[in-house]
């Protein structure tokens, strides 16, 4: 079997990273490989030649990932999507390099990639877009806003929120290509095999975790924490973390070896960046992270968790 001309990477793990990936499919027959930030590093260093193109979706590029993406634009097109803060610089080099550059933290990655190709991938792609937008909570940035009012609000809503809730509940390889592949055929989400019933799954286990969470997690200043159970999003938990605690910020994690993983979740409305407060305390604890306004992850030395609990916490306190 002869390699693919196009290959994608994107983020494995929401309807953002998934959807992006989906219409790359659709659009260019592209070869998707789904990741997350711990494989990353080394789904980039299996691009190798011949290739034509590599599209890098929905994905926080670091100083070290740049350097791989640097590499690779020796041999291919490279097209970045994304719209994580980014530490100055970096997507500047891309450019000088030759790659394309479509950034912008105020929409989420899939309705970036639709907007930069619709005429490409025609009105129906622009629906699942949307989809992703509300799934990923970047519904009303600017080019979400304008998109949303092309198709039903209220449908829309609910098929995002399906996926919203249903990628958490079933974290499979198999599961998230059968996602992939339905959105490539623009086959909304109440149709998709499985995506229902695990949506509905996973709303009966959030209520019944909200119920649960005032007993399990600890309270500090402006954020409470607690250890994921075994089986559960980090991601979700953080979020409901702030529904049953009532504070401005949830953070859950789960140990990996020797590393911290970590997510954040805050409520609307708040004065401060936490994506990019993570970042610069988890780089001042020898890991990395980042993220957006509401929603940002870390990954950690272990050992440094309860010092970056604190320094966190601390830092957020100062804006109250």
């Amino acid at each position: 079997m002869s390699p693919p001309a196009v290959v994608c990477v994107s983020h494995g793990e929401d309807a953002d990273g998934i959807t992006c990936a989906a219409l790359l499919v659709r659009m260019k027959a592209a070869h998707p490989i789904l990741t997350n930030y711990d494989d990353l590093k080394d789904s980039l260093r299996s691009i190798q030649p011949p290739l034509d193109e590599l599209y890098v979706c929905d994905l926080n590029v670091r100083e070290d990932l740049a350097e791989e993406i640097l590499r690779i634009t020796g041999f291919a097109r490279v097209t970045v999507i994304d719209h994580h803060p980014t530490t100055p610089g970096i997507l500047e080099r891309l450019k000088e390099a030759g790659a394309e550059v479509v950034h912008d933290t105020r929409d989420c990655a899939s309705v970036l990639l639709y907007d930069r190709f619709r005429e490409e991938l025609g009105r129906e792609a622009g629906r699942m877009a949307a989809f992703a937008a509300w799934a990923d909570q970047f519904e009303d940035g600017p080019i979400a806003e304008a998109l949303l009012l092309e198709y039903d609000r209220q449908s829309v809503q609910h098929e995002g929120l399906l996926l919203a809730h249903a990628l958490p509940q079933r974290p499979t390889k198999e599961f998230r290509a059968s996602v992939l592949e339905a959105i490539s055929r623009l086959e909304p989400p109440h149709r998709t095999p499985g995506v229902p019933e695990a949506a509905i799954e996973h709303l009966e286990e959030t209520a019944t975790l909200i119920e649960t969470l005032t007993g399990k997690a600890k309270r500090l200043q402006v954020l409470a924490y607690m250890k994921a159970d075994e089986g559960t999003s980090i991601g979700s938990v953080a979020g409901l973390i702030t529904d049953a605690m009532g504070t401005q910020v949830g953070l859950c994690y789960k140990l990996k070896g020797d590393l911290a993983n970590i997510s954040l979740r805050s409520r609307r409305g708040l004065p401060y960046h936490l994506g990019e407060i993570t970042r610069r305390v988890a780089k001042g604890l020898g890991g990395f992270g980042g993220g957006h306004k509401r929603a940002s992850g870390a990954s950690i030395p272990g050992e440094s968790l309860e010092k970056f609990l604190g320094e966190l916490d601390k830092a957020l306190a100062t804006y109250n």
